[in-house]
């Protein structure tokens, strides 16, 4: 798994997740994130999953955790697979996701 953390304007950042993100790696990507959160948050965390080839429950989770801390969080390119599964959790609009 790596991580690209980057700014897309005045109060939105980008995180973008390539590789596997599962039990096993998510604590590293919450250190890494970390600073993100700190106040203030930003006004809009776009996360980009075009480079995410697995997602387990423990990265949703991560997700949803993010989606408390800013004003609004929007998932761009997510697979269909990992779509259907947030989808059926009834998380899709929670979780803002985009095409």
């Amino acid at each position: 798994m790596s991580v690209t953390i980057g700014s897309a304007g005045a109060g939105e950042v980008v995180i973008a997740i390539d590789g596997e993100l599962d039990l096993g790696n998510v604590a590293e990507l919450e250190r890494k994130a970390a600073h993100v959160f700190e106040q203030p948050p930003p006004a809009v965390l776009v996360v980009d999953l075009s480079g995410l080839r697995f997602a387990d429950s423990s990265a949703i989770a991560t997700l949803v955790r993010w989606s408390a801390l800013v004003g609004e969080l929007r998932l761009v390119s997510v697979s269909p697979l990992l779509r259907r599964v947030i989808q059926t959790m009834g998380l899709g609009e929670w979780l803002g996701m985009e095409a």
